[in-house]
């Protein structure tokens, strides 16, 4: 468990840097009342399934599109990044966010939940250039709807 834990804290893993402290409870992005295309989104970027890491980015920095270079991507809207809750060192900012979701619904989403919505669409139409992904009507809504 140590070997584990030293590996999620100094980054060797990617993934593990991504799992959420504790597994003693289901992720919440299981359950927080969310459209299927937005769970989708935080589903694979948890499992790391989002990027496709042997093509170039299209902000033509140069870069190879990867979870990392989404920090400083200039085809991000840095807005976005920022309203985000700022990340202990190494950890992801994306990871941490999703760390700092409430575990039940009931609690009401976090200031930052309609950014993190719309960090994760423009992501995925990022990385796929081809493909029309059509916006999520109001991210976030069905969240801020239910009665607290």
């Amino acid at each position: 468990d140590r070997q584990l834990a030293a590996a999620a804290v100094t980054g060797a893993q990617t993934l593990l840097r991504a799992c959420r402290p504790s597994a003693t409870r289901p992720d919440p992005i299981f359950y927080l009342p969310i459209g299927r295309s937005a769970r989708s989104r935080l589903v694979r970027w948890r499992l790391g399934r989002f990027t496709n890491m042997r093509e170039e980015c299209p902000c033509t920095s140069g870069e190879f599109i990867s979870r990392d270079h989404f920090l400083s991507c200039r085809a991000l809207d840095p807005d976005l990044l920022d309203a985000l809750p700022p990340a202990p060192m190494g950890v992801h900012r994306i990871d941490h966010a999703l760390n700092c979701l409430p575990d039940k619904a009931s609690a009401g989403p976090p200031y930052f939940w309609p950014a993190l919505l719309h960090l994760l669409h423009a992501i995925d139409c990022l990385v796929h250039p081809l493909v029309v992904i059509a916006p999520d009507r109001d991210p976030g809504s069905l969240w801020f709807a239910l009665p607290h």
